[in-house]
């Protein structure tokens, strides 16, 4: 972060981020929850549906993970 000059972040806009990054890539909000340690998807679904057209993914990582690990395209 230094090197790039940007400030610190705190850890939940951190979470957040990763949030609404995983409904972009169409993650399933189940996951998106248990990743996050939330009990259900209610609260992802209520707080980052709001900033993400279509919320409601099917997958499990894999798009994310396709993104961010293996700088692939993303699908669907």
């Amino acid at each position: 972060m230094e090197k790039a000059k940007l400030p610190l972040r705190k850890m939940k806009q951190t979470q957040d981020t990763f949030a609404t990054s995983a409904g972009s890539y169409r993650e399933n909000p189940l996951w998106i929850a248990r990743i996050m340690g939330h009990r259900d998807p209610g609260m992802a679904i209520e707080v980052y549906s709001r900033y993400v057209e279509n919320f409601m993914g099917e997958h499990d990582g894999a798009n994310l993970d396709a993104v961010c690990v293996n700088r692939g395209s993303r699908e669907g």
